[in-house]
């Protein structure tokens, strides 16, 4: 390095001497000469650094953020033992927020997993949708989002967003992704979004690609109370209209429609199909208090070919479907919060309602659409939520009625009257914001009518467990860790003929299970 160094000051000493006649005391001189000079300037150099890293951080990270002032005042805070606020949590969010900012690009996720066994071998789900999940749950899911900002100027922008989602098996050490297997894999959204482009709602997000509006989940019971399934569509989001803001959106959903002697041949035709879906929501009703109203209807585009099948009585008839309802939210001062929905639906919108597993609102059985639907009507009321009874106390709830007249069912067929019952109930103990011990009970009931035959199904849970947290809300803080003992009992099974390991009808687990968003 040394050699190096000499032979190039040599050279800039030399410079144009080298074709010159000098004498070896004169070409001394020169180098000693620029040996100072550079001296000099490396002396400078370092001061000037010194000075920059005194105030280079201020500088970089309020520089560029759409907060100067706010990011300023922060990062020229002294704290109380009098080192400066570079150091700080505050000061690296800041530079983290910046750093996203000036990519514009964010990655968020959620996932879950865990192992589990059972005392008849390999545990198995049973009724989760209606005795809820905790203990009752034995795969792996995951959600993906990448989101790019792909322009940014004059109020306007534009976002690029792709979600990967699916579900790995927690049964066997291989997990290819295979739509025959448990291990699945899809992009649920791949979709433009933008701001500022609509002069009538510059606030609003005008979007376009496969994407719907937000999902209503009921947590507990893994299900969703209100949802549109997209294969692509265009929506717009968040309009300030009035009081509240203003969701819709257009999307389409193509369904295999199949011959009415399904399943004893799987001979359908693809059908397209188009929902409408608004939500008018963030309607102020009282302190802490907020309405939201919200409907959907769904229609079949029915090509000749199956307009001709319809007619002759060898495929189902795809009918329009519509549901309605609205939805109370409440925050209570204390923590926690209080959800009450209330919804009304038709033909195969109805008949989802009815579902022991999964009782979100879908036009179709999945992509399946079959049966013979007679515009029976059911009607649900939902509550979920989570409150604090004392400070080392809290609670959380899934409540669900629903009763249907004229549905068909996918478990008892058509002209099925309905009623179901579901109780969910998690009390915990807070021994801190790191560790809760608690319990979760549920129960659920179901009976269906079907041409002057009674179907039931009815059964229980109860889940001991510990969790080690990071805060002391049981539904909305992650990441979490969980030691659970569950025990099951299908009292009757008249709907579903569902039967554990050895044709049980009860299963006790141990397990442990991870989950987390970010």
């Amino acid at each position: 390095m040394k050699k190096s160094l000499l032979v190039l000051l040599i050279s800039a000493a030399c410079g144009n001497a080298w074709g010159q006649t000098l004498s070896v005391e004169e070409r001394l001189a020169q180098l000693e000469k620029k040996l100072e000079e550079n001296a000099r300037e490396l002396s400078q150099t370092k001061a000037e650094l010194n000075k920059y890293k005194q105030t280079a951080t201020p500088v970089f990270i309020t520089g560029v953020t759409n907060n100067q002032e706010e990011n300023k005042s922060e990062i020229n805070h002294e704290n109380t033992n009098g080192s400066t606020a570079e150091n700080t949590p505050q000061t690296l969010k800041a530079l983290s927020d910046f750093v996203k900012e000036d990519m514009g690009f964010s990655f968020t996720g959620y996932l879950r997993s865990g192992w589990g066994t059972g005392n008849h071998g390999s545990p198995k789900e049973y009724a989760i949708g209606s005795l809820g999940r905790f203990g009752n749950e034995f795969s792996s899911w995951f959600d993906l989002q990448f989101k790019q900002r792909v322009y940014a100027q004059d109020g306007k922008s534009a976002h690029a967003v792709v979600t990967l989602d699916g579900n790995v098996g927690e049964q066997y050490g291989t997990a290819w992704f295979d739509k025959d297997s448990e291990n699945l894999l899809q992009f649920s959204d791949i979709y433009l979004t933008t701001t500022g482009f609509l002069p009538f709602a510059p606030d609003a997000s005008l979007w376009v690609g496969k994407h719907n509006l937000a999902k209503y989940e009921i947590q507990m019971l893994d299900w969703k109370s209100h949802l549109t399934d997209s294969g692509a569509g265009v929506g717009i989001e968040n309009w300030q209209v009035g009081a509240g803001k203003l969701s819709m959106a257009l999307v389409r959903q193509d369904l295999n429609a199949h011959a009415v002697n399904y399943p004893a041949t799987k001979d359908a035709m693809q059908v397209n199909t188009n929902t409408v879906d608004i939500r008018y929501k963030d309607i102020p009703v009282a302190s802490n208090t907020t309405a939201e109203l919200l409907g959907r209807y769904s229609l079949a585009n029915k090509s000749d070919s199956y307009q001709n099948s319809e007619n002759n009585g060898s495929h189902y008839s795809v009918k329009d479907a519509w549901l309605a309802g609205a939805v109370l939210r409440h925050r209570f001062d204390a923590g926690g919060f209080e959800e009450l929905t209330v919804q009304a639906a038709d033909n195969s919108l109805a008949s989802n309602f009815a579902l022991i597993s999964n009782a979100s609102p879908g036009y179709g059985n999945g992509d399946n659409y079959y049966g013979e639907h007679t515009y029976g009507k059911a009607l649900r009321v939902i509550s979920q939520g989570e409150f604090y009874p004392t400070s080392s106390v809290v609670l959380a709830h899934a409540l669900a009625w629903s009763a249907g007249n004229d549905i068909y069912s996918y478990d008892t067929g058509a002209h099925t009257d309905f009623r179901s019952y579901r109780a969910v109930v998690r009390p915990a103990w807070i021994w801190n914001s790191g560790n809760q011990t608690g319990v979760e009970l549920a129960w659920f009931k179901q009976t269906n009518q079907q041409q002057g035959n009674e179907y039931a199904e009815k059964g229980y849970k109860a889940t001991l467990f510990h969790a080690l947290k990071v805060d002391t809300s049981l539904l909305q803080s992650r990441p979490e860790l969980r030691f659970y003992t569950t025990y099951i009992r299908a009292q009757d099974n008249g709907i579903s003929q569902f039967r554990f390991a050895d044709r049980k009808k009860d299963q006790l687990t141990i397990g442990a299970q991870a989950e987390v968003w970010w």
